[in-house]
Parts: structure tokens; sequence; C-alpha cells
């Protein structure tokens, strides 16, 4: 860069002597060559550290995607606080270039000018600390900013998640109120940041043409000798526009700094959030059952009580495994532990399946693992799409699993059969009809070991016994699986191969049906507790008639 000016005082000097021709002509070719270069060096340089940038922020929304948090918080990280480092990144060597390519100039400045170089200097030093507060009070109003615009996120989400619910009461406008407000004071301090910045960029844009006033008007005043011709000047402008550069990007640099800091301590929080252990399931092909857990104590966090204590199985490849239990004993617990979601506080578990990427998607597949949750999730897509979730389409199979699971009546009543649109932006389907497309999804994908949080609870039950003689039971499409049934209804327990007991976090009893009813024990009573919560209800509806 100081090349080129080098050449263009050579240049003036030519012009205004009677040097041969092709000097002149020598001088502006070398400035061209170093224009160019200094162009092409500077755009690969801009180009790589865009990449590195995105490899940043990639990386960023990675981790933060495993963490646990509100949508609100997560939505700005990825889509806020990660971008700002993709645009520091293409400003962040102007930490050492900046002072660099102004010392160099000022040396060249010293060399033309002499003392009255720092004059310029002087000025260039007073805009520092005036910048500074600027940049501290950009910062605090970027705190201000992020907090309303999470605030402002989450309630729109809240919102668009329970938008029927809103309309059906009329909350239309009380909602809209509440995100004005907030929008309203973003927008005021969305203002302030403005102002400050107009304020930092108007100052660093006047900062080369005052600096240069100062520096010509010292020179004249100085020495009556000093004379301001066409090459002094000339030549100095060139080098004070080389000062120009980074006095004009560092308004830039300076607020990404600010932004970035606030972003760091933002993510510096979220990333100190407890994660799960990767290395809390152990999957050990030489173990002899499919899925095991020995003396496991189980919390929900590393601070938190246990919510499965002593917890000894082993479940064997190709068993129907029923948990039964009262509600809060631990029965989705223990399949969340298979899965990987609970912090191992002592013991060992071990699952016979490929330990694949988490992708979490409801129906959560992890290797040759399926697990249908209580909540069936459902994708924006047709019912067809929904089932398939990628996989290749076989017509076979397709109609062995939508008859299996009860689907096929539902179809031909839809106005689109199984091509038709659900989820969010398409029809609304009944929480039977979720959860049964959950499970044709599980079935059709062909897992070697299925998780089953009480599937049959949202379908009356002469569906559910269908679902359960096709799919489920001794003769059903997944009879050679391994299978974990979290069920409430004790209708099916005598089909299947092994029951599970759970009672405030602990295995009290496991065996057949047959088993654990000669034993009396706690299965026993909670099957007298079924009956007798059954023939309570039953005479509740016979006096409501």
């Amino acid at each position: 860069m100081t090349t080129c000016h080098f050449c263009f005082s050579l240049l003036i000097q030519f012009v205004e002597g009677n040097g041969e021709v092709w000097k002149g002509y020598f001088y502006a070719v070398l400035m061209f060559t170093g224009a160019s270069l200094d162009t092409l060096v500077l755009t690969q340089h801009f180009h790589r550290m865009y990449i590195v940038g995105l490899r940043i922020r990639t990386a960023l929304i990675s981790a933060i995607y495993r963490k646990e948090s509100t949508v609100g918080e997560i939505v700005n990280l990825m889509s806020v606080d990660a971008q700002r480092f993709v645009e520091i990144t293409l400003f962040i060597c102007l930490l050492w270039s900046a002072p660099l390519q102004i010392g160099v100039a000022l040396y060249f400045l010293w060399g033309i000018l002499g003392p009255s170089a720092l004059a310029g200097l002087g000025m260039m030093i007073i805009f520092i600390p005036l910048n500074g507060v600027i940049a501290s009070r950009v910062k605090t109003i970027q705190i201000r900013q992020m907090k309303s615009k999470d605030e402002r996120i989450k309630i729109m989400n809240e919102i668009l998640n329970g938008m029927k619910v809103l309309k059906l009461y009329g909350w239309e406008p009380s909602f809209e109120q509440r995100i004005l407000k907030i929008r309203n004071k973003e927008v005021r301090v969305l203002k302030q940041a403005a102002y400050l910045n107009a304020a930092t960029s108007f100052v660093w844009t006047c900062a080369p043409f005052l600096v240069s006033l100062a520096s010509f008007a010292t020179f004249i005043l100085v020495d009556e000798n000093n004379v301001l011709d066409a090459q002094t000047a000339f030549v100095s402008l060139s080098l004070f526009n080389i000062i120009r550069m980074p006095l004009a990007m560092m308004p830039m640099l300076i607020v990404s700094l600010t932004q970035v800091s606030v972003s760091i301590k933002r993510m510096n929080k979220f990333m100190n959030v407890e994660e799960l252990d990767p290395n809390n399931v152990d999957h050990d092909q030489s173990e002899k059952y499919p899925l095991v857990i020995e003396s496991g104590t189980f919390s929900w966090g590393s601070n938190e009580a246990p919510i499965l204590k002593n917890i000894n199985l082993n479940l064997s490849q190709g068993t129907l495994v029923a948990v039964v239990g009262t509600v809060g004993s631990g029965k989705s617990s223990l399949i969340s532990t298979f899965l990987g979601e609970t912090d191992k506080l002592c013991g060992r578990i071990n699952t016979k399946v490929v330990n694949a990427l988490l992708i979490y998607i409801y129906i959560f597949l992890q290797g040759n693992l399926a697990y249908v949750p209580q909540q069936a999730w459902i994708r924006n897509a047709t019912l067809k799409e929904n089932i398939l979730f990628g996989k290749p389409f076989e017509k076979s199979l397709y109609h062995r699993v939508i008859e299996a699971c009860a689907l096929k009546p539902d179809i031909e009543m839809l106005p689109g059969g199984d091509q038709i649109e659900i989820g969010e932006k398409g029809i609304n389907l009944s929480g039977g009809q979720k959860q049964r497309v959950s499970l044709a999804r599980a079935v059709y994908y062909g897992a070697d070991v299925y998780f089953l949080d009480d599937p049959l609870s949202a379908v009356d039950s002469h569906v559910g016994k269908h679902i359960f003689d096709n799919v489920l039971g001794p003769s059903g499409m997944l009879r050679k699986k391994t299978r974990v049934l979290v069920t409430h209804s004790v209708t099916y327990l005598p089909e299947v191969d092994l029951i599970v007991v759970l009672k405030d976090g602990e295995v009290t009893e496991k065996g057949t049906y047959k088993e654990l009813l000669e034993k009396k024990g706690a299965f026993a009573d909670f099957l007298m507790q079924h009956l007798q919560e059954i023939g309570i209800e039953n005479t509740s509806s016979e006096a409501g008639e």
C-alpha cells in the first residue's frame, strides 16, 4: 500500500520536472500493479475470513442446538449471536493491521511534514476516548435490546403454538398489546443504539479531514519557509488516505467487538448449562442382553434427587416387556434412561444398538432403536411422508403398516387420502390419530428395539386391541423385536413376556403375569387398585345416565 504512495510521489516529481517519458509510464504501471495486488490480497483476506466466520457460526449453532433452554433464547443465540462471529472475523485483523498502517503512514508523514504530523496524531488521539465512551454506552444498550428480543420471541412462540386457544378465547387484543409494549421498548433501545452508531461513524468519517487540516495548518504556521507545494500536499493527502481506511473501519470493529462481547457473555452462560453425558449409556455389542441396567441410580440433573434407584434389568432379545406402576412411579423416566436422557449417578447401562447422532424428532431414532412417546410429534408434511420419514417407499410394507396401526379407515375418510397435509399447516388430527401415525412411523422404520410410552392411551379400547394384536402382541408385526411397553392398561398384561413393576422409582417386582399374581405382592396391589378405579368410574357413569 505504501509502495503506491511512494510511486505517486515520484510521479508528481516527474510531472513537475522534465524527466524521460518512459519513467512516467513506469511509475504509472508500478502504481497500477501495486493497487491491483492490494485489491487482490484484501479480497482474498475477506473471503477467507468470511469462511472462518461461517465455520465458527456453524460450530456454535451445533453446540447451541444440543442445549436445553427456551425457544426464544435458542433462536436468538443461533440467528443473532452466532452471526456476529461471522461479522467480527471480517475485521478482526484490523486489531493489528490498523495500528500498523497508521504507524507506517505517520512515519512517512514525518519525513514530509516533520513535527507538524504530530498535530494530526494528536487529533486522532482526541477521538479515541470519545469513541470509547460511545462504545461503552452502545454495549449497555445492546444488553437491554437482546433481553427485550428474547422476551418478544418467547411470547411470539407461545402465541403461534397456542393460536387456536387464543382465537377461541378472543385473547388477540391483550396479546397484541403485550407484544407491542415489548416491541416499543425494543424500538426505543434500537433508536438509541442507532443514534450512537451514527455519532461514532460521523466522528470517524470526519477524523481524516480534521487530521489533514490540523497537520497542514501547523506545517504552514510553524515555519514561514515551509511551502505547501503540490508534491507535499498530494503525497501527504495520499498518506492521510491510508489512515482513513483503518480509521473508518474502527467504528465497525469497535461496534462488532462490543456486540461480540455481549454475545460471548450470553453464550458462555448458555454453554455452562449442564449437559448430558454421552457416555452414560454403553454400547457393548458383546453383551448377552440387548438392554441391561446394573445397580443403576439416575436423576434429571446431577444436583437433583434420584428418580430411579437401584435398578437391575436384563431384557432378552425379542421379548415384550410391560412396565407398570402408579402415576409418577418412574415408568417414562425408565425409557428416558435407556435413551441416555437422564444423568447416571451410579451403576451401568448398556444398549446393543449403534449410537448414531441424536436427532430429536419425537419418534426418536438412534441407530436401530425407535421411541414412540406419549405426545405424538407430527411433521408439516403429508400423512404418507410422516409415516415414511425419509425411508424408501415399499408398497406392501406400507399397506401392512397402516392396516396394522388401524389407519386405513381414517385414510379412506380423509379428502386427500394419505396425500393430505397434516401438522401445524395442515388439517388437525385427533390425539388418537396422531398417536397411530407416530406408531406407524416407528413400525415402518424397522428398528430392533422399540420403546413405547403408553401408545394405546389415546385410542379406543377396540382400536387398542386391534393395534396390540397386529403390532405389539405375540402375533403382531413386531413380535420378533425387543419391545418395552409402558402402559396403564391391565388388559394386555397376560400376553406379555415380562412385567416390570415400578414404585417410587424402584423395581419392586418383575416376572410373568402368572408369577406376579401368585406372589400377591406389589403387582397384585396395583392390579386391585386399578380394578377398583375402573369400578368407581363405571358406577359414576351409570349414575350419570
